[in-house]
């Protein structure tokens, strides 16, 4: 609402080091300034060839939601004159390999995206409106990127990890946040790097065992 200006560029490395063969996946984000009329952007800056296959980001606990509809919006004590739905910018979607439609609701605080070729070097960039849920003189009506800090996100990646972080503030700047990890683990569903070889020895050795039954049986 009477935003006009917002630039989110991206800059968060992240190293994951669970694994030698595929373990650096690295992701950038960062919040930069209002978030009403330029796009959020994220980069795979991974180094060893990791694609991204999800990224979310939650917005609960920080006093914000995101505001798709107009005349709709998540504050409570005035009107809503300006709302962006979800949309990929300048073809990203396409790039990226963006599983859609995606649709946020209004007043969510929360959403998931899915990628099917998200690959290294490569950028994924949406508008979307960020608003506070009250309309607390406090809060004020234009959401800059430091009033997002505490803002949680995960990104996981074709190596079979998933980075959890959080929205922190940026050094020198003042409207701000910048995605940091906090942990690395294994994606829900996906074995872990280390059972991969074990499972392959195994499903040989099952080969083996089937092909030496019909052997015997043969003769």
């Amino acid at each position: 609402m009477g935003k006009s200006f917002k630039s989110i560029v991206a800059s968060t490395t992240l190293f994951v080091a669970a694994a030698p063969a595929l373990a650096d996946g690295r992701l950038s984000f960062v919040i930069d300034g209002d978030t009403f009329s330029q796009p959020f952007r994220i980069d795979n800056t991974s180094t060893a060839g990791e694609t991204v296959l999800r990224f979310g980001l939650n917005l609960a606990g920080t006093g914000y939601a995101f505001d798709t509809v107009f005349g709709g919006g998540p504050q409570t004590g005035f009107p809503d004159n300006a709302a962006t739905p979800f949309a990929s910018v300048g073809g990203s979607g396409a790039l990226t390999g963006l599983v859609g439609p995606v649709t946020v609701s209004d007043t969510a605080t929360s959403f998931v995206l899915n990628f099917t070729d998200f690959n290294v070097g490569e950028a994924f960039r949406w508008n979307i409106d960020v608003d506070p849920l009250t309309s607390d003189p406090g809060r004020g009506v234009t959401v800059f990127g430091n009033n997002l800090i505490g803002a949680t996100a995960f990104v996981d990646f074709s190596n079979g990890l998933r980075a959890n972080g959080v929205l922190g503030a940026v050094a020198g700047s003042t409207q701000a946040s910048a995605f940091s990890v906090t942990s690395v683990v294994v994606t829900p569903g996906v074995p872990e790097l280390s059972t991969w070889a074990m499972m392959l020895i195994g499903f040989a050795g099952l080969g083996l065992a089937s092909r030496r039954r019909q052997s015997a049986i043969a003769a």
